[in-house]
């Protein structure tokens, strides 16, 4: 199970996350903050690729290496992954406990900005951050959860 704290304070950053986003979409309108919710993934991305480039030195990360690095990273947001099916080109995360879901939710959001904002965002980030990292490495948000329940699937692809 993952810390109690990380979970409760990742949910509290992102409630207000969705409520700031609400705010946005209503005075410019939803698809100019998607926009803006868009390129501030890539940004965190690219800068998270950056840092774990720094953390690995000249080493090319394969699937396993960052299999670790991205279980790691959700856990230390509060998300509570599993890794399934793995095999020598792919990988598929199964995202139990979910603080952003669940702060999304906390922060007045409904079930489909919720889902449009993981659509749109985890894409953007983990999608920078592995192009950084190994263009050879894609994202696919595989599935997303249709309450809290269930969970997101995030496939690791080697092309």
């Amino acid at each position: 199970m993952v810390r109690e704290e990380i979970y409760q304070g990742t949910k509290k950053v992102f409630g207000l996350y969705g409520a700031f986003f609400e705010l946005v979409a209503r005075e410019i309108g939803v698809e100019k903050a998607l926009a803006l919710h868009t390129k501030a993934h890539e940004r965190v991305g690219f800068t998270a690729g950056k840092l774990i480039k720094e953390k690995l030195g000249a080493e090319k990360p394969n699937l396993q290496k960052l299999r670790d690095i991205l279980r790691e990273s959700n856990l230390s947001i509060g998300i509570e992954s599993q890794s399934a099916d793995v095999t020598p080109t792919q990988i598929l995360f199964r995202n139990l406990q979910c603080p952003l879901y669940d702060g999304f939710r906390m922060g007045g959001l409904d079930d489909e900005t919720a889902e449009t904002l993981c659509q749109r965002g985890a894409p953007a980030k983990l999608g920078s951050t592995l192009t950084y990292l190994n263009p050879e490495i894609k994202y696919r948000l595989q599935y997303y959860r249709k309450g809290p329940e269930e969970p997101c699937e995030e496939v690791i692809q080697l092309k």
